[in-house]
């Protein structure tokens, strides 16, 4: 469940992957619960290894 922090990242995510299917009528609730899986693993994988935002592979 997305939490007050990534609800704005959520609905972003959720209306691009709307846009993407052709905007269906009716599935605005898959869109935002597979937008929320989305941004809950990216929320995980950055809190998991948070780095300092450089990329030292360059």
């Amino acid at each position: 469940m997305p939490t007050v922090d990534n609800d704005a990242a959520v609905r972003d995510r959720a209306y691009h992957l709307w846009e993407l299917a052709g905007r269906p009528v009716g599935r605005e609730h898959e869109f935002w619960a597979q937008a929320a899986r989305e941004i809950e693993g990216e929320t995980k994988s950055s809190e998991k290894f948070p780095g300092d935002g450089r990329n030292l592979g360059r």
